[in-house]
C-alpha cells in the first residue's frame, strides 16, 4: 500500500516475512555476502525505518541487531564482486554493453547499462562505507553521503546517458571514464 500524508510526504507500506527479511540482512551483514548489486538496501532499509507498530519487539530486536558499524569484510566483498561484474571478467558489462553498442541493439544497451549502474553504484556505497538506499536519487545521495566520489561523477554519468543511444564510440569512451575515475 502507499499514499500521500496531508503534509505531502509520500509513504509506502510493505509486508515482509521478518524472519525471512532478518535472514536477508544477516547474510550481508553477519556474513558478508555481496549482492549483483543493491547489496545493502534490505539492511540501510531496516536501519531507517521508522518503526509504527511492533506487537512483539521483533522489528525492534532486528534493528538493534544490524545496527553495527559496516563491516570491513563486507566493504572487501561488495568492492571484489562489483569490479568483476564492471569489468573484470567475462562476461563484464563494460564488454557486454560494447557489443550492444556495436550491433546498435538498444535494448540491450539499455538493459546493459542498467546492470552495469546496479554494479557501479553498489560498488560506490561499499567504497564509501554507507548502505545502499535503493534505487531513487542515486547521483544526489552520493554527492550528499558520499566523501569519495569517482572523478567528474556527474558530469561523467550525464555524459553516458547523452550517448548510449546516439554516440556508440563516446558511450564507449564514456564507460571508460567511469571506469577509471
Amino acid at each position: 500500500d502507499n499514499g500521500t500524508l496531508k503534509n505531502g510526504i509520500d509513504f509506502d507500506i510493505l509486508y515482509r516475512n521478518l524472519d525471512d527479511f532478518t535472514a536477508d540482512v544477516a547474510s550481508v551483514v553477519e556474513q558478508f555476502q555481496p549482492h549483483n548489486g543493491y547489496t545493502t538496501c534490505m539492511w540501510h532499509n531496516l536501519r531507517t525505518c521508522k518503526i509504527i507498530y511492533d506487537e512483539n519487539g521483533r522489528l525492534a530486536a532486528a534493528k538493534a541487531r544490524f545496527d553495527i558499524p559496516y563491516p570491513a569484510q563486507l566493504k572487501k566483498n561488495i568492492i571484489d564482486n562489483n569490479w568483476k561484474l564492471l569489468r573484470a571478467y567475462m562476461p563484464a558489462y563494460e564488454l557486454q554493453i560494447q557489443k550492444a553498442l556495436h550491433r546498435g541493439d538498444l535494448v540491450s544497451v539499455n538493459h546493459r547499462v542498467s546492470a552495469f549502474l546496479e554494479a557501479y553504484f553498489d560498488f560506490l556505497f561499499a567504497l564509501n562505507e554507507k548502505t545502499h538506499p535503493g534505487e531513487k536519487r542515486l547521483v544526489q545521495l552520493c554527492r550528499e553521503f558520499c566523501p569519495i566520489p569517482p572523478e567528474n561523477f556527474e558530469e561523467n554519468l550525464t555524459s553516458l546517458f547523452s550517448h548510449m543511444f546516439t554516440d556508440p564510440a563516446r558511450a564507449e569512451q564514456d564507460l571508460r571514464r567511469i571506469i577509471c575515475a
